[in-house]
């Protein structure tokens, strides 16, 4: 089972929380464009959910989650994964994540 967070306003596709379980949901003020952002925290028991997810995010917006004991980081048409707790893969992800232009500070994973 799938379980992470999206935000809502980052899909080009809404249907795809047709997919999921949703368990809470929070609207975050932030300093951007968009002003407000709608939390989506969710599970999901799809198998493919992360390639599903990324046909629906907008580009350059990303989403995490993790299944078991996998990590997965859900692009614009593209799904980097890593076991948690290999620290030779993670470290393998932040580096494409890096040379797509995410900042550091968005690496919040715990795992």
């Amino acid at each position: 089972m799938y379980e992470g967070a999206i935000i809502k306003e980052t899909l080009t596709d809404e249907l795809i929380l047709d997919c999921l379980k949703i368990d809470k949901v929070e609207i975050w003020k932030t300093n951007e464009t968009i002003k407000y952002w709608t939390m989506v925290f969710f599970k999901s028991n799809e198998s493919d959910f992360p390639e599903k997810l990324s046909k629906a995010l907008i580009d350059g917006w990303f989403a995490d989650m993790k299944c078991d004991n996998t990590k997965s980081i859900v692009f614009k048409n593209k799904v980097l994964k890593y076991e948690i707790g290999n620290a030779v893969e993670k470290e393998a992800v932040l580096k494409e994540c890096r040379s797509m232009g995410i900042p550091d500070e968005q690496f919040n994973w715990s795992e």
